[in-house]
């Protein structure tokens, strides 16, 4: 039984986190959360070991690893205190809210011979580890173009919008850092480094309610091909679907409702798509299928989590043409 302690483990996101590592049932959960009634909500609802108000004076050497599932803004200080503890830790993306501190934080975690990585959860999830392998495997040739749309009502999925991280630039809020920084990570794994990139944004719908963009329109160079990203976070559908368009076929992704995936192929002009898989619950696992890769991260076999370097990256490409786009 692996131990582990998950900052802000009374938010939303950490509360995903808690319920995806206990329910692997290798791992004994504690908790950092400065906000004594959700601490106290958290505890009431989870198997929690022990909990902690104050993040540097938790005794992390105690614990296998440290998951910081904090607004984006506390992440370069909280995951520098890690390294130089040479404590293990898991960061929720996007890596920060700017550039400040991140080369700091590589550079201590190198020195300290840290292991860390970057929460992208869709690293994890079975349908994406299958595209994943088709495409290294040569399945559409040589992966050259590929498109990213997202749409959901957030609103919905998130009732307290307003007043947590997405409502604020300077939390990582908005559908840039937080929506698209997911299908940017992809586009790294899938085709390469990002590069030039340029985009779109607007808040269409929110109006006063955010500071932070609902909608972006992105597009980059990665590797030797090019990506594009469509995101709004207002739409009444909840809909994800990827192409992938390579020199011998192409692949398509499907996220039909939380409870079915389905991944189709095609290299011909006929029209017809074959379903080459479907994938059950996917919606409904993320956050045990990122658990379970990280076990296996500490314990030492292959993972296939973001690197703080592609974080950067990803952060990097992501500010770049936000600053643009306003």
């Amino acid at each position: 039984m692996k131990k582990i302690l998950i900052v802000g483990g009374g938010g939303g996101i950490g509360r995903k986190h808690i319920d995806g590592f206990l329910r692997t049932e290798k791992f004994a959960v504690s908790i950092c959360e400065i906000d004594a009634a959700k601490c106290e909500e958290t505890k009431a609802k989870f198997k929690i070991e022990k909990a902690y108000a104050d993040f540097y004076a938790a005794p992390l050497e105690e614990f296998d690893a440290v998951l910081i599932a904090t607004p984006a803004n506390f992440h370069i200080p909280m995951a520098v205190h890690c390294a130089r503890r040479s404590v293990t830790f898991l960061l929720e993306k996007p890596l920060s809210v700017s550039m400040d501190g991140v080369d700091n934080l590589i550079e201590t975690v190198k020195k300290n011979s840290v292991r860390c990585a970057v929460a992208y959860t869709r690293r994890s999830i079975p349908s994406h580890l299958k595209i994943h392998q088709l495409i290294q495997s040569g399945f559409i040739g040589k992966l050259k173009m590929a498109n990213f749309y997202v749409g959901q009502d957030y609103r919905k999925i998130r009732t307290d919008y307003k007043n947590i991280y997405f409502a604020r630039r300077d939390m990582g809020g908005g559908v840039l850092l937080d929506f698209i920084s997911h299908c940017v990570d992809l586009a790294q794994w899938l085709l390469g480094k990002p590069g030039k990139g340029y985009a779109l944004c607007a808040n269409l719908v929110f109006g006063d309610e955010i500071e932070t963009e609902d909608s972006a329109l992105a597009i980059g160079r990665f590797g030797e091909g090019l990506a594009c990203f469509y995101c709004n976070a207002f739409q009444k559908p909840n809909e994800v679907v990827f192409d992938f368009a390579g020199t011998a076929g192409n692949l398509k992704f499907v996220f039909v409702t939380r409870t079915l995936s389905k991944l189709y192929f095609s290299n011909d002009d006929s029209g017809h798509w074959e379903e080459i898989a479907r994938f059950e619950n996917e919606g409904l696992n993320y956050y045990y299928y990122q658990a379970e890769n990280f076990y296996n991260f500490l314990i030492g076999r292959p993972s296939t989590f973001t690197t703080l370097e592609e974080a950067a990256e990803n952060l990097r490409f992501v500010l770049g043409v936000r600053e643009a786009a306003f």
